[in-house]
């Protein structure tokens, strides 16, 4: 059988096809899925998934209280170096008339 022959027997002999609502969509969900993902693309839905584990009650409370502790604790570390600071020059102050007029 020769190509013409089979091109005569297709159009004559039409199979019913039918395809499911979804096909296209599953298609192209097959297609995304082999490509390999560029950088932005692959950015972009690490943001999402992060914003949504973020939109969960527990992990966004985490999230919070991580931040709270950290600034707290790097806040008490900075207000710990500088008390001693000022306080040592409050001192030093206090007994040394000249630092007084040094610093004015």
């Amino acid at each position: 059988m020769n190509d013409d022959q089979l091109h005569q027997l297709l159009r004559e002999s039409p199979a019913p096809i039918s395809l499911p609502g979804s096909f296209t969509r599953e298609v192209w969900a097959r297609i995304e899925t082999d490509a390999p993902p560029s950088l932005s693309a692959a950015l972009s839905q690490a943001w999402q998934s992060w914003l949504g584990t973020l939109a969960r009650p527990a992990p966004a409370l985490a999230t919070i209280s991580v931040c709270m502790l950290l600034g707290g604790g790097f806040g008490w570390i900075k207000h710990r170096e500088t008390f001693h600071t000022q306080g040592e020059l409050a001192y030093a102050e206090s007994i040394n008339p000249f630092l007084r007029e040094v610093q004015q």
